[in-house]
């Protein structure tokens, strides 16, 4: 019954081992997983947490203070006699006790500014986390592409050696029959390890490539990591049907990091507005409650003395400030500065958004026209290596210009894969800034 036990365990294992092994990411687990574990999405998420502490903080600081407080002394020399009043030599222990609350009933309004800046700046942290998370997904999603086309580049290179060893093995034949020379066996043998080499190169590209993706997803390397492969074609694509200023104009409303330099001048313009405040006079109220005992005090116990010496006060501060070591000023020109850099940096993010559209804009087009003319360069080159095959076998041919014709093809091919990939992603780069979901 053990061994029973024993085997079903082992199969479960096996399967399940087996399971995992045979486990395909799609793009959308990639980059789940990515948004899950990526550190500087963890920082980003932490900027919103702490600018959000700083807005509860804000908001706290308009509700009145309330503190209590308590002190137990011992006194030695020439104190008061608290039954006689008269200073004498005597030692005393005192205990006070005390309660007190302040609220500010006006500061210029810098309080309500500095939430309403607050509140901003935690709307410019949440742009920040989602222009963090798109721009992680854009990173996983170049990976994956590349994963995907060192795939394909190593299926080709597959194919090729499939045919340079059928090549091999034709001449071998026809060199035995006495029908082609020895020098053209060795040839095909040449170009026969060519292609083995050829093979191993595109092998070690596509294990660079998977590990670049797992690192990219915080993955330690799994020889066994796989993803599935969409049906992804440029003709199945639609091509850019806008222009580049009008991608750049979706790009205006659709990517976070404006969003967040326009909040962010927002913020400092209340900022400003909370430091000229400090100019204007303040209003303070507070409330106290005090009590006291002294052991000296014979003819009252301690909760008598602490109901008989029970006092309250109730009042208000008024703070004009008339001068303050131009503490003022300095926080108004600080404020104002901010205030000009978050203009700048708003300024020069627009500029560089357009920057990055044009540059993606002209980059799609230009791959656009590579990957076109490489199709029809893969077409004619496949065309003139698989003529020049059919007159070798008639003997029309020489294996030198059928070998030619072949890394001919075979360059073409590489060529027309790298600019199909390129073109793809240079369209999704473009459906980026559009606000456009990452997908195949």
């Amino acid at each position: 019954m053990n061994k029973i036990k024993l085997l079903v365990v082992c199969l479960l294992l096996s399967s399940f081992s087996y399971a995992q092994e045979t486990n395909e990411w799609t793009l959308q687990e990639c980059i789940d997983y990515a948004l899950k574990n990526n550190i500087s999405v963890k920082r980003s998420d932490l900027s919103v947490v702490q600018n959000q502490a700083a807005y509860n903080q804000s908001k706290a600081d308009l509700l009145p203070s309330l503190n209590a407080r308590a002190t137990h002394a011992y006194n030695f020399g020439q104190n008061v006699n608290p039954v006689t009043n008269l200073i004498t030599d005597l030692d005393s222990r005192t205990n006070t006790f005390g309660l007190s609350a302040n609220v500010t009933l006006f500061n210029g309004f810098a309080n309500y500014n500095t939430i309403k800046q607050n509140s901003f700046l935690v709307d410019a942290s949440v742009s920040d986390l989602v222009q963090a998370r798109n721009d992680l997904g854009l990173n996983v999603a170049q990976a994956y592409l590349q994963v995907i086309f060192n795939k394909e580049l190593l299926e080709a290179a597959k194919l090729q050696l499939a045919t340079a060893k059928e090549q091999n093995r034709r001449t071998k034949v026809l060199v035995e029959n006495g029908a082609l020379a020895l020098a053209d066996e060795l040839q095909t043998e040449a170009q026969e390890a060519i292609n083995e080499t050829q093979v191993i190169n595109r092998q070690n590209d596509l294990n660079i490539a998977r590990l670049q993706l797992m690192q990219l997803l915080q993955l330690p390397y799994d020889p066994n990591f796989s993803i599935v492969t969409p049906d992804i074609e440029p003709e199945n694509l639609e091509p850019v049907q806008l222009s580049s200023d009008e991608v750049y104009e979706q790009a205006l409303t659709t990517q976070p990091i404006v969003k967040a330099a326009e909040l962010r001048i927002e913020a400092s313009e209340l900022g400003l507005s909370a430091a000229k405040g400090s100019r204007l006079p303040s209003i303070t109220a507070f409330l106290g409650v005090d009590t006291r005992f002294n052991n000296q005090n014979d003819a009252f116990g301690f909760s008598e003395q602490l109901d008989n010496n029970l006092g309250q006060n109730i009042g208000f501060n008024l703070n004009i400030p008339i001068f303050n070591n131009f503490q003022v000023r300095q926080a108004v020109q600080v404020a104002r500065i901010n205030t000009d850099r978050a203009e700048l940096n708003d300024l020069e993010t627009r500029n560089n958004l357009r920057q990055q559209v044009e540059q993606a804009y002209l980059n799609a087009e230009a791959a656009l026209q590579t990957y076109r003319s490489n199709e029809r360069q893969v077409e004619s080159t496949k065309l003139l290596f698989d003529n020049l095959t059919k007159q070798k076998e008639a003997g029309a041919a020489n294996i030198t210009d059928l070998t030619v014709a072949q890394n001919n093809y075979n360059q073409a091919l590489s060529d027309f894969i790298r600019a199909k990939y390129d073109y793809i992603f240079k369209l999704k780069i473009l459906d980026f800034y559009q606000g456009k979901p990452l997908d195949f």
